[in-house]
């Protein structure tokens, strides 16, 4: 099931390891802050990114732009979504944040399951190219930012999360869909797919419902990460009444 280059196995454990050490000293640092405060480190981190896309786009504009460039792919969403939840207030914020989740835990799973299909051979050549240092650096950018969001609980599950993951790979498709076959560039992996059984499912069932199959899939895995959340959270609120409770109740006892 796991598809890794030699590469892939040295470079990806150690850049994990670096990335959960900055997580949980970010979390260290900022856990008595207020929420401003502890969003710092995700602005940080978004503005690095967009500086990163930037720089990117200047060279591809100066090299001969290719229309691949174009940021539409499902990894570009986190150049929109993650300033939303680093700087955005309100029912944006939480559109922002939502977004980041659910779409952030999408990615880990298809990225540490094959990420030779997200990040092709950039594990080998992080520093041959600025366009594989971007592609490395980029995408554990998304770990790192998805992890402090998590620690920090800057994300906090609510049940207009399935609202807001619906609306927003919604409007994604809306617009990657019928753009990827107009200009005839492989967004999202909308038009064949490096995954033998994807690209198997392509060709037997015909574009139209691959396309459909590919929405569906974006959606059930949106709506299942923010269900699972909102399970946790229950559970973990569910667990603190009890304990309250308990505590009460022993309080009670040692007065009388």
């Amino acid at each position: 099931m796991f598809v890794w280059s030699k590469a892939e196995g040295v470079v990806l454990p150690i850049s994990l390891l670096i990335i959960l050490v900055l997580a949980v000293g970010t979390y260290y640092i900022t856990r008595n802050k207020s929420q401003l405060i502890r969003q710092i480190p995700l602005m940080i981190i978004s503005t690095i990114m967009l500086a990163l896309e930037i720089a990117k786009q200047i060279i591809s504009i100066v090299n001969g732009y290719s229309l691949w460039s174009i940021p539409l792919h499902f990894c570009s969403l986190f150049l929109y979504f993650f300033p939303l939840a680093s700087f955005a207030k309100g029912k944006l914020g939480d559109f922002g944040r939502t977004m980041s989740f659910a779409c952030g835990t999408l990615f880990l799973v298809l990225f540490y399951i094959n990420p030779g299909s997200i990040i092709g051979d950039a594990c080998a050549n992080i520093f041959t190219s600025f366009s594989t240092f971007h592609t490395f650096i980029y995408h554990h950018l998304i770990t790192l930012f998805y992890l402090v969001m998590l620690l920090s609980k800057i994300y906090k599950p609510t049940i207009f999360d399935f609202l807001y993951v619906f609306i927003g790979i919604t409007v994604y498709a809306v617009v990657a869909i019928p753009l990827a076959h107009i200009l005839n560039v492989n967004f999202c992996s909308l038009l064949t797919n490096v995954v033998p059984f994807l690209e198997a499912i392509r060709l037997q069932v015909g574009q139209v419902f691959y396309t459909i199959f590919m929405y569906l899939c974006g959606i059930g895995g949106g709506l299942l990460a923010v269900g699972l959340s909102n399970l946790v959270k229950y559970l973990v609120n569910k667990n603190k009444k009890k304990k309250d409770s308990f505590e009460i109740i022993m309080h009670t006892i040692k007065l009388d």
